[in-house]
């Protein structure tokens, strides 16, 4: 937990020592605070509630003045992934092989756009919901409470629940117990609000109504889950898109169908599949990105942030598999792309727009457009609203 901790703040030191709104920080989450108050929680954005933002919007709004706004947003973000290493660590959780779960949060390959900032944090969250199914029944009225607490609340915070209700029926089922049905209960009633927003909603962010093209979806994710993990990169731009297609697309195939091979952890491995193949599925069809003519590694990278763990998760399972000679490959692609990483572990720091010095509009509560994370972002502020 300790390493994974400090590996996440030195991977993006910048979101912590001079924190920023990034995106929907400041636009959405802080201007509808603002706004409309307590309303705020109940207000779809892209097509579902944002229980855990907007929490976080409103202790920020009600704990401190306007120029630490931003601090408290992310040190809430980074906190949020303290709090699922912790989950994670839990002996409650039986998985295997913890320190290789835990460290490739930190240390799969991305843009770290889903890092330390409370827009993205839905997709670390989800994780919550993720574990659970690997948590051990609650023996306590505290444990039921934490447990029951913890899906109701990353169930409201994007749209999770709705992707693995179907995990939740099929381990209710085999189960048989109070406990899988009560977590099944509330699971399903958060993908029934979600669900109820979701379907007013275009689920597709690019609006693109393009006939799906599998060559080309096939080619990225065989770049943004196993060429860029494994290879870098250079390797991505020096790979042609039918490489991709065929190499990383059926590493992709062969890996989740060596994980279903019967042995005495095919169920827990199996779980991580079928989580694997809803997420992706969903992502895919989200953020269309069949249509795209070429991968530059950065178009909608937080939506293979989720598939990207789990396939790091399937690899660490495999490292103490038999036959050995299988373990040992599973280690040495492991150890490649940790160190084809290193050069790029650090995520360079973005532009500085001072926000104590330019947050003062807010303060007074007048109209100010005000720069923000990304680079080219902003927020509109209309002013603070009258109060009757």
């Amino acid at each position: 937990m300790l390493a994974s901790a400090l590996l996440l703040a030195l991977r993006k030191p910048w979101a912590l020592h001079t924190p920023q709104f990034w995106a929907e920080d400041g636009s959405i989450f802080m201007v509808q605070d603002e706004q409309i108050g307590l309303r705020a929680f109940f207000e779809p954005y892209n097509g579902y509630l944002h229980l855990i933002p907007r929490l976080i919007a409103w202790i920020a709004s009600h704990a401190a003045d306007v120029a630490w706004w931003p601090a408290i947003y992310n040190g809430l973000a980074y906190a949020t992934h303290l709090a699922l290493f912790a989950r994670l660590a839990s002996p409650r959780v039986e998985l295997p092989a913890k320190p290789g779960l835990m460290l490739a949060f930190v240390l799969v390959v991305g843009t770290g756009e889903s890092l330390i900032n409370v827009t993205n944090v839905p997709w670390i969250s989800a994780f919550f919901i993720v574990l659970h199914l690997f948590t051990a029944r609650p023996t306590t009225l505290g444990q039921k409470l934490g447990d029951f607490g913890i899906l109701f609340v990353v169930g409201l915070t994007g749209p999770m629940a709705i992707v693995l209700a179907p995990v939740f029926a099929w381990r209710a089922w085999r189960g048989r117990q109070l406990n899988e049905f009560l977590a099944l209960g509330i699971i399903a009633a958060c993908a029934l609000v979600q669900g109820g927003f979701v379907l007013r909603t275009d689920l597709n962010i690019n609006a693109v109504s393009d006939p799906f093209r599998p060559f080309m979806a096939s080619s990225i994710l065989g770049s943004r889950l196993v060429t860029w993990t494994l290879f870098g990169p250079a390797a991505v731009r020096a790979g042609a898109l039918w490489a991709h297609a065929v190499f990383g697309a059926g590493a992709i195939v062969a890996l989740l169908v060596w994980s279903l091979r019967a042995d005495p952890r095919r169920t827990l491995r199996a779980m991580i599949v079928a989580i694997f193949f809803l997420v992706t599925a969903a992502c895919l069809y989200r953020v269309r990105a069949d249509t795209w003519q070429d991968d530059n590694l950065v178009n909608g990278d937080r939506y293979f942030y989720i598939p990207r763990v789990l396939l790091a998760w399937l690899l660490v399972l495999e490292w103490h598999t038999t036959p050995r000679a299988v373990a040992w490959v599973v280690r040495a692609l492991c150890l490649v792309g940790v160190l084809l990483h290193v050069p790029h572990f650090i995520i360079p720091a973005q532009p500085d727009y001072h926000w104590a010095a330019h947050c003062d509009p807010i303060r007074r509560g007048v109209p100010a457009k005000i720069y923000t994370l990304p680079e080219g972002w902003w927020i509109e502020y209309v002013g603070r609203p009258s109060r009757p």
